[in-house]
Formats: structure tokens, C-alpha cells, sequence
């Protein structure tokens, strides 16, 4: 239901300081007549014509707003419409136009605010529009959301001059329209044609040929320098009379699971990312390279409420992923490594490779030691180990006082406890990845193909 209410107008303003002015006179006037009385007596005549032009001026003042108002609070009201794209991505610049109309009997001019909810930026608000009776305007402004999840906007206000300019009417509109704000999935569409190549400077991905057994067979082709023997299709050689090699590929129809840390280490942040939300993007964009290489990809969080996504295939699928784990948000509570690869374990025995994003502290070395014990069992694993980019940076200043040389020392220290316990890891067979958040997508991504080539699965 629309909701008005009234604010004075500047010509308002202007008749309130007349109608002010108008009773000191009127005061000051009675004083000079009767001293001595703030009121005229009463009976008192007055024959004077400046009293009496003053108060019929300061009636007037009166009632001529008092009309406007009565007339103008029974205009029609305006009628609006939302229109902008039901996916949006976090951080993106998008438009949202407002379509208005009304049936005033004249040209009128309006003030549009969205009511736009706290977790996105906007500019272009609030917005002027001049609209002319039996016509829709247009009117657009510029939103940028900062949070993942859904996002409700629920109501416009509409301010309206009244017919002679006294008030300032305002209609609140329920303009309900509910949207879902996804990562920032376009990276991976702009990026889908190195799913196949495996070759970007930027991200730092790279392809490196590999030859041999333990591939799917692809195509024949001439031999070339470098081939192996083992190459050599010697039928096909016999048959035309010249060299010809088997062309081999990445085996295909592999099964990838990504294991998603949803606990208080990850709500770091780094710049207005935190490390969930890295580390969300990263096996996003994996998972999309892992699909159009033939292979099916599950995901699972933990720490926070547990998600899970049974094994999907075929790149066209990626949103039935993203549309899963879009809105998750990671909590306070401590990661359970264990836990979750018992989890893992129940839903998978087939031989997998699993992909661990996380924050390890020291604190967590037997925890996750026993929970890669327990995967190893079954499946390969992957270990990407977030390292926040503000120790690389300390390290890097010079050393100036006795207390930057013990921030110094303790910054090396804690590096070197992660470098044990990433040996340790590393010892159980465990491949891992020890990178800031700006390095993650790459580095993961990376091993991630090393493996398939290497013929590991």
C-alpha cells in the first residue's frame, strides 16, 4: 500500500516567515494602540486600515496553503515499475531504470530514491524527472553490489510539488523486486577458450606438453621429432609407408572434489575480498576448467553450516554450482578437518582428486594431518594454504626500530612453522600450494593440470 506523507515547500517557507512577520506586526500594532495590553480588549474598536490589511493579509497566507494542500493531497498517485537483470555479479556496475507514469491533469515534476539496502554502492540517485501526462519516463542510476546472496529492494519514494508550491508530497511506493548476486563469474566465461589452451600470462596458468603412456588415445598423426618409440603405430606406418604416431590425451572422466573451508580464518580479508570469497572464486573458476576437460566436480564446505553438491559434468552445468553455494557465507566457528574427510569418505570411495582450500595455523598440524591420512586412503590431495599478503608485504620494509625487528621475528617464525607443517604434508604425499589470495586461482589451477598430465588419477 502507498504511503504519503507531507513536508513544506519552499514557498511554504517563505508564507511561514510572512505569517511570523504578519503577527509582530499585528503585536506591535496593538501595543502602539493600547499600551500596557498584549490583546486588544475586548470590544475595542479599531477603525484603523493597516490593522485590518494585515490581518486579512495573514488570513490569506493562511488559507491559500491550507487549499493547496486540500486540492494537491487528492492527486493520483504515480505508478512505477523495476527493471534490471535477476543475476547480478558481486563488485559489477550495473543499471536499474525506473519507469513512472501518472495521470495529473498537468506536467509534473518528480524526485525519485530507491531504496537501496546498505551492501551496495549507488550513484544517480535520487533522481529528477519531468513527466507529461499519458507518457512514461525513464529514469536510470547506477548500482553496484558488495555482498553475495540475495538482494531485496522493496520501495521508491516519490516526491511531488503540489499545485501552487507550498508542500512537497511524498508517496512511498512498494516496488518489491528480488534478485541473487553472484561471484564474479565473468572471469571464467572470459577465460573459457584457455580451458582448453591452458595459457594465460595474467593468471599464470601454463600448459606443458606431455607424451607417453597412461593417456587417452586422441588422433594419429606424422611423427615428429621427439616422439617416443612407443608412439609408433606400426600398422598404420606399414599401411603408408611412412612414420605415423599416436596423439594422445588428458584421461578424461575423472571425478575432482572440492572441499571448501567455511570457518573464522576465512573471513580475513584482503582489499574487499576475503579469503573466502578467494577461495570460492578459485575453485569456481577450477571447477569450470575441470568440467570442459571431461571430468565431474562435487563440492563441499565445512565449518560453517555444511553444503554439499553431488558430482555434476559438462561445463553447461557450472550453475547448478554456483547457484549452490552463491549465497554461503563462512561463520565463526573452527574448521573440523577430520570431520570433514570422514564426510568425504562416506560420500566418495572412488579414486578422486580432492581439493582443499584453507588457512592452517600450527595449532591445526595433527588435525589435518590425521584428515589427509584418512582421504589418502582413497583419493589424491590437494592442499591450497592461504597466506595473507600483509606478511609479504612487512617482510619486505625495512627495519628501522627495535620494534619492527621483533614484528620482523615473529612474522619469520610463524612463516616457519607453516613451512614445517607443510613439509609434513608433503611427506604423506599431499600436493600443496602455499600462495597469497591474488596467486591462488593460478597456483591451484596449475597443479591441478600438472596432475592430469603427470597421469596420477
Amino acid at each position: 500500500m502507498t504511503r504519503r506523507t507531507l513536508h513544506p515547500g519552499k514557498r511554504m517557507l517563505h508564507a511561514g516567515l510572512l505569517i511570523i512577520t504578519g503577527l509582530l506586526l499585528i503585536q506591535g500594532y496593538t501595543l502602539w494602540k493600547l499600551p500596557g495590553s498584549w490583546i486588544l480588549a475586548a470590544g475595542q474598536p479599531i477603525n484603523d486600515t493597516l490593522f485590518y490589511g494585515l490581518l486579512a493579509l495573514l488570513t490569506l497566507v493562511i488559507v491559500i496553503p491550507a487549499m493547496d494542500l486540500m486540492m494537491s493531497w487528492r492527486l493520483p498517485q504515480a505508478q512505477l515499475e523495476r527493471q534490471l537483470n535477476h543475476n547480478l555479479s558481486i563488485d559489477k556496475w550495473i543499471t536499474v531504470t525506473l519507469t513512472v507514469a501518472h495521470d495529473f491533469p498537468r506536467p509534473v515534476e518528480l524526485q525519485l530514491f530507491d531504496h537501496v539496502p546498505d551492501s551496495c554502492d549507488f550513484e544517480g540517485l535520487p533522481a529528477t524527472v519531468t513527466v507529461q501526462p499519458g507518457h512514461r519516463s525513464l529514469v536510470s542510476y547506477q548500482l553496484q553490489p558488495r555482498r553475495r546472496g540475495s538482494l531485496t529492494l522493496d520501495r521508491v519514494d516519490v516526491k511531488v510539488t503540489s499545485l501552487w508550491g507550498f508542500w512537497q508530497l511524498q508517496q512511498t511506493h512498494p516496488v518489491a523486486t528480488s534478485v541473487k548476486v553472484f561471484p564474479d563469474f565473468a572471469s571464467v566465461v572470459d577465460y573459457q577458450l584457455l580451458a582448453v589452451d591452458h595459457q594465460n600470462s595474467q593468471l599464470g596458468i601454463h600448459h606443458k606438453q606431455r607424451r607417453g603412456e597412461g593417456m587417452d588415445f586422441h588422433q594419429l598423426r606424422e611423427y615428429r621429432r621427439g616422439d617416443s618409440l612407443r608412439q609408433i603405430d606400426w600398422k598404420a606406418t606399414s599401411h603408408r609407408q611412412k612414420l605415423i604416431s599416436r596423439e594422445y590425451q588428458e584421461e578424461r572422466d575423472q571425478q575432482v572434489i572440492l572441499l571448501l573451508d567455511g570457518g573464522r580464518r576465512m573471513l580475513t580479508r584482503e582489499g574487499k575480498s576475503s579469503h573466502f570469497d578467494h577461495c570460492l572464486n578459485c575453485l569456481l573458476m577450477l571447477s569450470y576448467i575441470a568440467l570442459r576437460q571431461g571430468d565431474s566436480v562435487s563440492m563441499m564446505s565445512f565449518g560453517a553450516a555444511n553444503r554439499y553438491m553431488s558430482a555434476i559434468k559438462g561445463a553447461s552445468n557450472i550453475n547448478r554450482l554456483i547457484n549452490q553455494f552463491y549465497d554461503f557465507y563462512p561463520d565463526k566457528s573452527a574448521p573440523d578437518y577430520l570431520e570433514a574427510a570422514r564426510e568425504l569418505m562416506q560420500r566418495h570411495r572412488k579414486r578422486s582428486l580432492v581439493v582443499l582450500t584453507t588457512n592452517l595455523r600450527d595449532e591445526d598440524s595433527d588435525d589435518i594431518l590425521n584428515a589427509v591420512k584418512l582421504l589418502k586412503k582413497c583419493h589424491l590431495v590437494l592442499v591450497a594454504n592461504l597466506r595473507e599478503e600483509s606478511l609479504d608485504q612487512t617482510l619486505a620494509q625495512p627495519v628501522h626500530s627495535f620494534d619492527e625487528a621483533v614484528i620482523y621475528a615473529g612474522i619469520n617464525d610463524y612463516l616457519h612453522e607453516r613451512r614445517q607443517l607443510q613439509k609434513r604434508l608433503q611427506a604423506q604425499g599431499v600436493f600443496f600450494a602455499d600462495c597469497t589470495p591474488s596467486q591462488l586461482t593460478a597456483q591451484v589451477i596449475n597443479r591441478y593440470l600438472a596432475i592430469k598430465q603427470a597421469g596420477y588419477l
